[in-house]
């Protein structure tokens, strides 16, 4: 596409420049197929975003065959700018939405946004789009619609990070049951894993982060956060026995000192102090923080080994299951107001597949190969030092929705960060899906931090011995009474309705 070419005329100039959002549309409000142009409003997580110049976004527009507006919003007020935008009607003709919030949901159900589902699965028109998940579209969904095309995130992220080097020390294997892992903590704090000749360690770091006790419910055999009963309802994770299991095993292991007898009051933003210092050798939060711990210990503690797995199993006879992210990390919504026809639709939606073709993903992740990367022989990416030059293709990969991986990548910086990548893939297999994520409570929504508080105040009760399991379940009978028994209803009414 020629320089000519991106000059805008003078009336959609001033259009543009007025909203910073909405384009010139021909005739009726169709793209102009001389001199189509999308609009597109995301998100910035850089401080300077490539500008309207940069030579990556043309070469990105010369591959598509179109024009890209992109309104990059900083990443702080970008739900206000959301927020905003739908009070005053203006749309982009791509817009990111972060969240369902119930703004969201209601304009989805107004028809202000393209319900695309039965588009989204049409392999013939949109090779790269038909392949996105499932288990993310019914994430994303909302009364069982796909609005938008979501931004992927791995799904298969959880995981434990541990002290491999003092496994090695102590003659034992990574844990494969929880038995097996019971035993490792009690080593960890008893048989002196580092070999000083002082009882200066333990077992787990534990905050009230709920990622540690979400991972290790479902290991336990326990819902991903909603759960068919018995009955055939949708029932919260905590009214299944193997939740309250899980809740028993923690609670001895803090009888036992095998976990940081702090941690109902230990800040999340220390979590890694104690495992870097050598004092605890186990988190379990998500596999890739195995990567930052790795690096940082090469610095303190070269010798030290990091390990890292995807999740242990209750006991032999039992199958592997690992807790899932959602998936996904905003959604890109197409407004009827900027976006009037179908065949406009259409005509975005096979930009957007084209996006995920992989000459494009390389452009908007590494930019141009000889200017802001190389091919090293293994096939690995060597990315430019030049900072300046980075800009040019800083936040494009916003605009991606990686449905489609890279199959170009940058090498990693140690052997965890590749063990890592392996974990999460292998989690894939075995994630339990929560059957509730797309649903939608307005109780929730108005008390849900209410409502949650008082399960995780008695979790953590619970787990200190400052409540036995007969005050534990009258917690959940005042989370029911307080509002609970609605939400199951709510979420209960909504599951049918899909079904």
């Amino acid at each position: 596409m020629t320089k000519l070419k991106r000059i805008l005329t003078v009336g959609c100039a001033v259009a543009l420049l007025t909203t910073g959002l909405t384009a010139c549309k021909g005739g009726k409000g169709s793209i102009d197929p001389d001199d189509p142009v999308i609009t597109i409003m995301t998100s910035a997580a850089q401080p300077e975003p490539a500008s309207e110049d940069s030579p990556v976004l043309e070469a990105l527009e010369q591959y598509l065959g179109t024009r890209l507006q992109i309104s990059f919003i900083p990443a702080s007020g970008y739900g206000e700018k959301v927020t905003a935008t739908m009070g005053s009607g203006e749309y982009p003709m791509v817009m990111l939405v972060e969240t369902k919030t119930a703004s969201i949901i209601q304009n989805a159900r107004g028809g202000t946004f393209w319900d695309i589902t039965d588009k989204i699965k049409d392999s013939a028109k949109y090779p790269n789009l038909s392949q996105a998940n499932d288990v993310v579209l019914n994430n994303t969904s909302i009364d069982g619609k796909i609005y938008g095309l979501y931004r992927a995130r791995t799904l298969g992220r959880s995981g434990m990070c541990i002290r491999e080097d003092w496994l090695e020390t102590l003659g034992m294997s990574m844990p494969e049951t929880m038995d097996e892992f019971h035993e490792v903590l009690k080593a960890f704090k008893e048989k002196d894993p580092d070999g000083n000749g002082q009882a200066d360690t333990f077992g787990m770091i534990m905050t009230t982060a709920s990622t540690t006790l979400d991972a290790m419910v479902v290991w336990f055999g326990a819902p991903n956060k909603w759960g068919e009963a018995e009955d055939g309802t949708l029932q919260p994770d905590f009214m299944f026995d193997e939740y309250f299991e899980c809740l028993k095993f923690l609670r001895t292991l803090y009888e036992e000192e095998l976990i940081n007898q702090d941690f109902a009051t230990y800040d999340g933003a220390k979590w890694d102090e104690q495992f870097l210092s050598s004092r605890a050798g186990v988190i379990i939060d998500v596999a890739d923080r195995s990567r930052r711990i790795a690096e940082n210990m090469a610095k303190s503690t070269p010798k030290a080994k990091v390990g890292v797995i995807g999740y242990v199993k209750r006991d032999a006879g039992s199958e592997a299951r690992t807790l899932p992210t959602s998936g996904w990390k905003g959604f890109y919504v197409f407004p009827k107001p900027a976006v009037p026809q179908e065949s406009d639709l259409d005509f975005i939606l096979d930009k957007m597949d084209k996006m995920n073709d992989q000459e494009a993903l390389n452009l908007m992740n590494f930019g141009i190969k000889g200017r802001h990367y190389e091919i090293e022989e293994d096939g690995f990416a060597k990315i430019s030092e030049d900072t300046s030059i980075g800009k040019e293709y800083a936040d494009l990969n916003q605009v991606a929705t990686g449905i489609i991986e890279t199959q170009l990548k940058k090498r990693y910086s140690t052997d965890v960060a590749e063990k890592a990548d392996i974990v999460m893939k292998d989690n894939e297999k075995y994630i339990v899906s929560n059957p509730a994520e797309p649903l939608v409570s307005d109780t929730y929504s108005m008390k849900g931090p209410q409502l949650d508080e008082i399960i995780s105040s008695a979790n953590t009760k619970f787990i200190v011995g400052k409540i036995d399991e007969a005050a534990y379940k009258k917690e959940i009978e005042k989370w029911r009474s307080q509002g609970g028994d609605e939400y199951i209803k709510e979420i209960n009414d909504a599951y049918n309705a899909l079904k």
